[in-house]
């Protein structure tokens, strides 16, 4: 009876150890890199270009791209409120209003975040901000319309 239980017992764990050794992946890993996500190559007319992102219940959002040897050179991202008129950002820094007590997304830090990345990487699409997720879609469509009056 005890040769029977070791032979059983055996015989489970050997039936274990083959279904996990045959579950092992037995294709080697690529040892190609991933491709790097690239923005199609567009050239670009020298000027100054303006361009709206879509009106909301806040306000809306706009843009002014500067283009000179073909390259985005300089980004202006403005927040402008329900009358049109641009917002103070000294007051959008992500701090408690000690009137309202309200607190506003830093959209003063934000823009010139923004503005940075989409001149370095010379696109409008880059990622959105938490945290004003709204206000940061709205300025890439605003620079998306300036650069669609840009192209060549």
């Amino acid at each position: 009876m005890k040769t029977l239980r070791k032979i059983i017992s055996i015989a489970i764990i050997a039936v274990l150890a083959l279904s996990l050794v045959s579950c092992k992946t037995m294709t080697k890993p690529s040892t190609q890199k991933p491709k790097p996500q690239t923005t199609p190559k567009v050239s670009y007319k020298d000027g100054t270009y303006t361009g709206a992102g879509p009106k909301w219940s806040e306000g809306s959002e706009d843009a002014t791209v500067v283009i000179k040897n073909g390259k985005i050179t300089s980004i202006t991202l403005r927040r402008l409120d329900k009358s049109g008129k641009e917002i103070n950002y000294d007051k959008w820094t992500g701090q408690k209003d000690p009137k309202t007590g309200k607190v506003y997304p830093n959209l003063k830090k934000f823009r010139v975040d923004m503005t940075n990345e989409m001149i370095k990487k010379q696109t409008y699409n880059v990622d959105t901000i938490a945290g004003a997720t709204v206000t940061t879609t709205n300025w890439k469509i605003a620079v998306k319309n300036a650069l669609e009056k840009a192209k060549k």
